[in-house]
């Protein structure tokens, strides 16, 4: 089963939703509206039975740019009109992959910048070639990134986040997995495969058990010791009752 968008395609393939950025001539990037749509394209995709994980990836060399600005466009003068226009829409692509129940894998190459790096920071597992690139260059129109700050701090350290937006420098993949950025690294030639490995140890699993462990890692941060406990007790209880657990 195929959905196309003029910016992005959706494939399903057994256990696997296919997301892919297509639009590589403009360095797979997005505008508000896009966004949505992309952000309800993943979640629907995640929320089929059938689904187990979600790969979103970018066509050509680089993963994403970032944020369409088309040449015409000029800012908003009204704050409000920022929140409703751009806000809103980078915020609800956030909101879109923390409601999709499985896992949403990220796969990277080329550059991951602005919006593109905040997209990665805010998926739950990330692969990147080793030639990849990530940053938040923002600043260099004194533009504070505080939404793509937002997606970041639940998985990397404050300082390291803090030295991308200040400096506009880019980091390389292993510096990106060394501060949580990215789950692994796949040397040169090998991100196929080293995706391909990764989604086989997902797709044989329990949909359910998959759907629990999402849900516990995006809710258990914010509990207390004991509440962490807590919680994760009745999530394995219910996984290991519930009717087809092994």
């Amino acid at each position: 089963m195929t959905t196309e968008n003029d910016r992005f395609r959706v494939e399903k393939a057994g256990a696997v939703a296919n997301v892919t950025l297509c639009t590589p001539d403009e360095g797979n990037t997005l505008g508000p509206p896009d966004m949505g749509e992309l952000g309800q394209a993943i979640e629907d995709a995640g929320k089929d039975p059938a689904i187990k994980i979600v790969v979103v990836r970018g066509e050509g060399e680089d993963f994403c740019l970032g944020r369409r600005i088309q040449p015409s466009q000029k800012r908003p003068d009204i704050a409000r009109d920022f929140r409703e226009r751009v806000a809103d829409a980078i915020l609800g692509v956030y909101e879109h992959l923390r409601r999709t129940p499985v896992p949403v894998m990220t796969v990277v190459q080329g550059r991951a910048k602005g919006f593109g790096c905040a997209f990665v920071a805010q998926s739950d597992i990330t692969i990147a070639d080793e030639g990849a690139r990530f940053s938040l260059p923002e600043m260099d129109n004194n533009l504070p990134p505080t939404l793509a700050i937002s997606a970041c701090l639940p998985k990397m350290p404050a300082k390291p986040i803090l030295d991308l937006v200040l400096s506009r420098e880019e980091i390389d993949a292993n510096a990106a997995f060394t501060h949580g950025l990215v789950t692994r690294v796949a040397k040169a030639g090998a991100l196929s495969t080293t995706v391909n490995d990764y989604i086989a140890k997902l797709a044989d699993r329990d949909r359910d058990a998959l759907v629990a462990i999402k849900e516990y890692m995006q809710l258990a941060p914010t509990m207390d010791l004991a509440g962490q406990a807590r919680y994760g007790a009745n999530l394995i209880a219910v996984e290991m009752t519930s009717q087809g657990s092994s």
